[in-house]
């Protein structure tokens, strides 16, 4: 099995990589991004969720680390070494991939990106979209070609509902959830509601340009866990996969560790 770890702005995601491919996620967990931890205490708390779910670290083949957040991307791979004795392969545009990029500068690339767009262009029909419903909601734009197009970057749906609460004075703080209703027949439906239906309006539009663009069918695939809340929100067919960025470190471990 190897130790996958996705280094995101609000949360540290733990997968574990196993099967033919290494394409079986066989455990998933997650941390609270802390950008002031030390190897430490990053390393004790791996350990103390690692333990609960039964996972020897030293048993681990290998490690994969994805990240976002430049300053822990050393801290972590020093954690998982302490833990498993194995260096950590770390994710950038100048490993193998399957990808050609047609962006003006591949090396900032969002690492979660290349690894999104990489499962897309192994497992779903091209060219693709894929939406990543996280702190930033990142679209990324695969060519029939297996070229990366670039996309868009928003700001996710949590974000923005935290900045207009903090921005006025009536509006409360709310927690997202599906909603039963389009129209919102108070405040808090109206604020989730417009998030939901809002998100999943922006992921259509921009889908139906972007295939208007290409001139050909599009895929679209959605991950993140607001995803479940705005797919039924869509118009147009979307395909959920709450594990490709796993699946994407799996591939690309399996084009490059030696």
């Amino acid at each position: 099995m190897v130790l996958s770890v996705d280094i995101g702005n609000s949360n540290i995601c733990i997968g574990g990589l196993a099967g033919a491919g290494h394409r079986e996620i066989a455990f998933t967990t997650r941390m609270v991004t802390r950008p002031r931890c030390t190897v430490d205490e990053y390393a004790a708390e791996m350990k103390f969720l690692l333990h609960r779910l039964a996972v020897e670290p030293t048993a681990c083949e290998g490690v994969i680390v994805c990240s976002v957040v430049p300053r822990l991307t050393g801290v972590l791979a020093a954690a998982c070494k302490r833990l498993t004795g194995k260096e950590a392969l770390i994710v950038s545009c100048e490993l193998d991939t399957g990808l050609t990029f047609q962006v003006d500068e591949p090396a900032k690339v969002g690492r979660d990106r290349l690894a999104d767009a990489a499962a897309a262009a192994a497992h779903y029909p091209l060219p693709c979209m894929t939406v990543d419903l996280g702190t930033a909601t990142t679209y990324n734009v695969i060519s029939a070609n297996r070229e990366f197009l670039g996309g868009f970057i928003v700001p996710g749906v949590q974000t923005s509902l935290r900045a207009i609460s903090a921005g006025t004075a009536q509006l409360p703080p709310i927690a997202p959830e599906p909603p039963e209703h389009l129209i919102g027949a108070n405040t808090v439906a109206a604020l989730n509601n417009g998030a939901m239906f809002g998100t999943a309006a922006q992921l259509d539009g921009l889908a139906d340009r972007v295939e208007a663009e290409l001139g050909q069918p599009l895929t679209v695939v959605v991950t993140g866990g607001l995803a479940p809340y705005i797919t039924p929100c869509c118009k147009r067919k979307v395909i959920y996969d709450a594990d490709l960025l796993f699946k994407g470190l799996a591939l690309i471990w399996e084009k490059n560790h030696l």
